[in-house]
């Protein structure tokens, strides 16, 4: 039953797709569009859709040190590592693997069933190694990862394709952190398809203005929206 339900997610090699992100973190609303690349074991990403023109941010993240770069305000951050820039950008502070495992439901890189409890809902708890959880709704048509905990994180899955979630619910409150609240609508999702390696090539513009993220601050990113 849990290989069924987490075989979809175990089975992305590399993964294309569009995020609409809607939230908030703290006191900042957060809402956006983004365009993501995401490849094992740990390559990622980001591009924040503008109306026209430059995209609103870009982030890389993997193998190579992370960078983002801010094109519209001609800036690029190098002195953070992609877990800071994904809590800067959307107050989760995610590894690029721990976001792409997130994103497809199985909520870990590597999701090892250790024990495992059935609800009187249908629904089966699983017990991963690293004391995360998985839940899995075996009275549907096919068995299918419907939410999850782990360290800091809660998260809801609905709206299942082919066994994998298009909305994506998540809820962070790490001890004495910011709060996160953040729902993501997947849509234009490839699986495994051929994804450039110059995608997550670290690109530095030599002509931008270096960035401390020190400086940055969640309320003026560019996911922020003004209430």
């Amino acid at each position: 039953m849990f290989d069924a339900a987490a075989d979809p997610c175990r089975g992305v090699q590399t993964l294309e797709l569009v995020l609409a992100i809607e939230g908030e973190t703290g006191d900042t609303r957060l809402r956006g569009r983004v365009r993501g690349a995401l490849a094992r074991p740990a390559s990622l990403r980001l591009e924040g859709v503008a109306p026209f023109g430059a995209p609103a941010f870009i982030l890389v993240a993997g193998e190579s040190p992370a960078v983002l770069v801010l094109p519209r305000e001609r800036r690029v951050v190098t002195d953070a590592t992609g877990r800071d820039l994904l809590q800067l950008l959307a107050g989760l502070p995610l590894e690029p693997a721990d976001l792409r495992a997130v994103l497809t439901g199985c909520l870990v890189p590597h999701p090892t069933p250790v024990a495992a409890r059935t609800y009187s809902n249908g629904w089966v708890g699983v017990q991963l190694e690293g004391e995360a959880m998985l839940y899995v709704d075996r009275a549907a048509a096919a068995p299918v990862i419907v939410a999850g905990r782990r360290k800091g994180l809660v998260v809801a899955y609905g709206d299942h394709v082919r066994g994998m979630p298009r909305r994506v619910h998540v809820r962070s409150a790490p001890p004495g952190g910011v709060a996160t609240d953040l729902t993501a609508t997947l849509s234009q999702v490839s699986i495994n398809v051929d994804i450039d390696a110059r995608a997550f090539a670290r690109v530095v513009p030599r002509d931008f203005t270096p960035t401390s993220i020190d400086t940055l601050r969640p309320e003026a990113g560019p996911l922020a929206t003004t209430p």
